[in-house]
């Protein structure tokens, strides 16, 4: 089996799931049966791995207690990790590629 591992990083969540997930009508009415009108509609992928890890956080500390000392600071973005197979198009997502890649990713395909 042939994939492509990608770790994107995209500005918000929203910005994420335009290009992860389409919309696909479910329901219409049918009340002119000329022109279906789409009633309800529902998410979904447009590949079959998608890990998403949202919003990541970096720092950080606590006591033994664990009370926190120092608060984490998020990271910019909202990150997803992707294993593209073979016959999924990943060409739109390369502009949302992290560069360099990690040195060590918060998660990692097995």
């Amino acid at each position: 089996m042939h994939y492509t591992d990608l770790m994107l990083k995209f500005d918000d969540e929203a910005q994420a799931k335009a290009y992860l997930y389409e919309e696909v009508p479910t329901a219409w009415d049918n009340t002119d049966p000329e022109n279906p009108v789409v009633t309800e509609t529902e998410s979904r992928p447009l590949f079959r791995n998608i890990d998403t890890l949202g919003v990541i956080y970096t720092g950080g500390s606590w006591d033994e207690e664990g009370n926190e000392i120092e608060a984490p600071v998020a990271e910019a973005g909202w990150h997803v990790n992707l294993r593209c197979l073979e016959g999924e198009n990943a060409v739109p997502l390369y502009g949302f590629i992290v560069t360099p890649t990690p040195a060590t990713p918060r998660r990692v395909w097995a």
